[in-house]
C-alpha cells in the first residue's frame, strides 16, 4: 500500500511543495481555536470570542473564491506572497488592537482582513498535484487519487496537531502566541510554496484564449452538484463533532470527547491510506456516490449507541469512510474544471464543505438542546444521504461533464481523465 505513496512523492518537486503546503495550512487548525482561547482568556466572554472568530471565518470562506480566481489568473508565485503578507499583518494588527483595548468593532475589522486574505492553500496544493501529474501523461493519471489521498492525510494531521499547539502555547507562553505562530507559519509556508516555480500551474493569463473559460467556475456543468455534495459531507462533519462531544459530556466523561474525535481522524487516516492506494474501475461520479452511500450506511448505528466505548468503535469505522468520500469529491471537482480555473474549482468544493460544516454544527446544537444526542446523531446520516441523492440524481450530467483526458503541453488543460484509474487496457473495457 505504501509503495503507491512513495511513487507519488518521488515525482520531481512533489514532496517539496506538499511539505510547504503542510506548513502554510497548519494555521487553518490554529487560528479559529486560537481566537476563542485568546479572547475568552482576555475578556472572559465566550460571546465576544465567538463573534470575533466568526469575523475571521466568514470573510475567509467568502473571499477564498475571489483570491483563488486571482491565483488562477495571475499565478501562484505572484499572488501567494501578497496574500500571506496581508494575512500576517492582519493577525498581528488584531493582536495589537486587543492588547490596546480598542473597541470590538476595530478588532473585528482587523481580524476580518486576516480572514479575507487567507489563501486557499489546500486547493492551491491540489492544483499543483493535478498539474504536475498531468504533465506525466495518461499512464500516470491513476496517481492523482493517491496524491489527493496524501493531502487528505495531511489535513487529518493538521487538525490533530493544531489544537495541541494552541493548548500548549497558550498555557506555557501567552494567550496570543498561537496566533503569532499561525502568522509566521503562513508566511514561511506560503513563500516556500510560491518559490517552487517548476511545479506551478501556468497562469491562465499566459494561456491562449481558446483554452480559457470566461466567468466563474461554478457556471461549469457539473460543478454545482459537486459543491452540493460537499455541503452534505461537511454537514456530516459538523453535526457529528458536536454530537460526539455532547454524548461524552452527558455520559459523565467530558475529556473523552477529544479522544473520540482523535479516533475519528485516525479512522479517516486509515481509510484514506487504503482508498488512495488502490486503482478503481468505477466511473468517478459513480464512485463519489458510492463512497457517500458507504458513509451513510456506517453512520446508521450512531443513534443507537449508549456507551462511550461503543461510540469510539463506531467512530473509527465511520471515520474510515470519511476520507474516501473527500478524495472522490475533490477528484471529481478537479475533472470538471479546466486548468485555468482549477484552484477556484477546488475552492468551491472547500467552501461547500465549510458551509455544510457550519450548518451541521448549528443544527446539531439545536437538536441536542431540544431532543438529546440520539436525535442529533441522525443528522450525520441525513448529511451523507443528501450527498448520495445529489450524486445519484446528477450522475448522468456529471459523467457527461467530466473532460476526457488528453496529453498536451504543460499549458493545456490537464484535468480531463473521467476516472483517476488505471491506464486503458489494464482492466476490462466495460469497467468504465
Amino acid at each position: 500500500m505504501l509503495t503507491t505513496y512513495r511513487e507519488v512523492l518521488r515525482i520531481p518537486g512533489a514532496f517539496r511543495f506538499s511539505a510547504a503546503g503542510f506548513v502554510a495550512r497548519l494555521p487553518l487548525s490554529i487560528i479559529g481555536l486560537g481566537i476563542v482561547v485568546y479572547i475568552s482568556g482576555v475578556t472572559g466572554s465566550y460571546a465576544v470570542a465567538g463573534l470575533l472568530a466568526a469575523a475571521f471565518q466568514l470573510p475567509a470562506a467568502g473571499c477564498a473564491l475571489w483570491t483563488s480566481r486571482l491565483v488562477d489568473r495571475h499565478g501562484q508565485h505572484r499572488v501567494i506572497p501578497i496574500l500571506v503578507t496581508v494575512h500576517a499583518i492582519g493577525l498581528i494588527a488584531f493582536i495589537l488592537t486587543v492588547e490596546s483595548g480598542l473597541p470590538v468593532i476595530v478588532q473585528a475589522l482587523a481580524v476580518a482582513v486576516a480572514g479575507a486574505s487567507q489563501p486557499a492553500i489546500g486547493a492551491i496544493v491540489r492544483a499543483r498535484w493535478a498539474y504536475t501529474i498531468g504533465r506525466l501523461g495518461q499512464q500516470s493519471s491513476p496517481m492523482l487519487r493517491s496524491a489527493f489521498a496524501v493531502e487528505s492525510i495531511v489535513d487529518e494531521l493538521i487538525f490533530t496537531i493544531g489544537p495541541l499547539l494552541v493548548a500548549t502555547l497558550a498555557v506555557r507562553l501567552s494567550l496570543a502566541s498561537p496566533l503569532v505562530l499561525a502568522a509566521a507559519l503562513t508566511v514561511i509556508g506560503g513563500l516556500l510554496l510560491s518559490a517552487q516555480r517548476a511545479t506551478e500551474p501556468p497562469a491562465s493569463s499566459t494561456l491562449p484564449r481558446a483554452t480559457e473559460h470566461r466567468g466563474s467556475a461554478i457556471k461549469l456543468p457539473g460543478l454545482l452538484p459537486v459543491v452540493l455534495g460537499a455541503m452534505g459531507t461537511g454537514f456530516v462533519f459538523g453535526s457529528f463533532e458536536v454530537s460526539a462531544i455532547a454524548f461524552t459530556v452527558r455520559a459523565g466523561t467530558p475529556a473523552a470527547g477529544g479522544y473520540v474525535l482523535a479516533i475519528w481522524a485516525l479512522g479517516s487516516l486509515v481509510g484514506g491510506l487504503w482508498f488512495g492506494s488502490r486503482h478503481w474501475r468505477i466511473r468517478l461520479p459513480t464512485q463519489a456516490m458510492l463512497c457517500c452511500l458507504v458513509l451513510a450506511l456506517v453512520l446508521i448505528p450512531m443513534p443507537f449507541i449508549r456507551s462511550v466505548p461503543a461510540l469510539a468503535i463506531a467512530t473509527f469505522i465511520s471515520g474510515a469512510a470519511v476520507a474516501p468520500a473527500l478524495i472522490s469529491g475533490f477528484t471529481l471537482a478537479e475533472r470538471l474544471v479546466p486548468a485555468t480555473l482549477l484552484t477556484e474549482g477546488l475552492t468551491w468544493s472547500n467552501s461547500g464543505l465549510a458551509l455544510g460544516f457550519s450548518a451541521g454544527t448549528a443544527l446539531a446544537g439545536i437538536a441536542i438542546d431540544s431532543s438529546g444526542t440520539t436525535m442529533a446523531f441522525v443528522l450525520p446520516i441525513a448529511g451523507a444521504a443528501m450527498a448520495v441523492i445529489v450524486f445519484a440524481s446528477t450522475r448522468r450530467l456529471l459523467i457527461a461533464s467530466v473532460q476526457p483526458y488528453h496529453e498536451g503541453p504543460p499549458g493545456a488543460p490537464l484535468n480531463a481523465d473521467p476516472i483517476p484509474g488505471p491506464a486503458p487496457g489494464a482492466f476490462r473495457d466495460d469497467a468504465r
